[in-house]
């Protein structure tokens, strides 16, 4: 078995070289080749990843920023593995992740890609979320224009925890809908067999959505793997473009809804979308908006088992989690400082007992970094 690992650099030199070394030093099911494209348009960029980057590593240097589909599919299509990792620059492996992923992703034929069980930060205090389900996709503005407090949203709210609840606490591989192109271990056959690896039409985001769509529609399965770990820091590459990569967000959105936005999910959008709005509600808070890294009481009544989610949007999906028990929850300055600049909003609950007893709260960063 050979695996190739694919790590697409714009401006994150640093963090590239902290992924390279966790895939160089992860135990594996055969060799691995590394190879990372650089998509930064910097000579000085390019240099630094020459220079430091260890002599095993390609480096394949774009002049210009192609897209990181574009920069994946020069890797997918030059070099060979019959696992294929992609792995974001600010992303990196923990001991024993590539060989459980190597295992479980050819323990059976229709497997075409599996996850990690992947960590926000260092200590590995929050689970990131699932992948947001590709059934919801073409539905997620309109919904979002409802407003979260609506009950169709809160509805899908309680759902999203209980999934998301099931996924982070199985001992065992967990079959998803969907999974994120910034950390998975994919089987080149079945990606072969599906059209290909990224639809150069996407330049960054949804092309990874595009990818596990066509899998699941060709008959192959995704997992997440909780017996491989790794951390994920999310959104720190290129942290100073956060607008544009928003702008090229919706853009890529509107390109995935255009291509597989059709049939019954589309007639039923443009139904639900004649229907009159909801009314209005403000999303209420049960606490004041934090200015530092917090803490919360926990209610005596969850104080054996407690869930912390939060997450850029008021309906709280997706979101990451925390696990805890006893009196007190505690936001670690650590995070706080991986936060980009955004409001967000945060919901305290039992795993067990949840409803009446969940605690709401909300923070916001602003552009420059400051708190409020």
């Amino acid at each position: 078995m050979k695996t190739l690992a694919v790590i697409v650099n714009y401006k994150s030199f640093s963090l590239t070289l902290q992924a390279v070394k966790s895939v160089l030093e992860s135990e594996s099911s055969g060799p691995v080749t590394v190879v990372v494209v650089d998509n930064s348009g910097s000579p000085e960029e390019a240099e630094r990843l020459r220079l430091n980057l260890p002599p095993s590593v390609t480096l394949r240097v774009n002049t210009e920023n192609m897209g990181f589909g574009f920069a994946c599919n020069q890797a997918f299509e030059a070099f060979t593995g019959n696992g294929i990792l992609l792995i974001n620059p600010d992303a990196r492996l923990l001991p024993g992740c590539l060989k459980q992923l190597q295992k479980t992703l050819f323990s059976s034929r229709n497997v075409a890609a599996v996850a990690p069980q992947i960590f926000w930060d260092d200590h590995q205090t929050f689970y990131l979320p699932p992948s947001y389900p590709t059934a919801l996709f073409e539905f997620r503005d309109l919904l979002t224009s409802w407003g979260s407090q609506a009950w169709i949203n809160r509805f899908i709210s309680v759902l999203w925890r209980r999934r998301s609840i099931r996924v982070w606490r199985s001992p065992k591989p967990v079959e998803v809908s969907t999974l994120s192109g910034g950390l998975a271990l994919l089987n080149r056959d079945a990606v072969q067999k599906a059209g290909g690896l990224f639809d150069p039409r996407f330049f960054l985001y949804f092309e990874d959505t595009d990818l596990f769509l066509r899998l699941r529609n060709n008959g192959f399965r995704l997992l997440i793997e909780p017996r491989a770990r790794a951390i994920h820091y999310y959104d720190q590459c290129d942290r100073r473009r956060l607008r544009e990569k928003r702008r090229l967000m919706a853009e890529s959105h509107a390109v995935f809804l255009e291509k597989h936005a059709k049939g019954w999910k589309s007639r039923l959008k443009k139904t639900l979308e004649h229907f009159p709005r909801p009314a209005p509600r403000q999303d209420g808070l049960n606490a004041p908006i934090f200015r530092t890294p917090f803490s919360l009481k926990v209610p005596p009544a969850i104080q054996a088992a407690w869930l912390f989610e939060w997450s850029p949007n008021p309906d709280l999906v997706p979101s990451a989690a925390q696990f805890g028990s006893g009196p007190e929850m505690r936001f670690p300055e650590t995070c706080w400082e991986l936060l980009a600049p955004g409001q967000y909003f945060g919901r305290l609950g039992g795993v067990k007992r949840f409803g009446a007893s969940f605690q709401q709260v909300s923070w916001i960063i602003d552009e420059n970094g400051e708190r409020h």
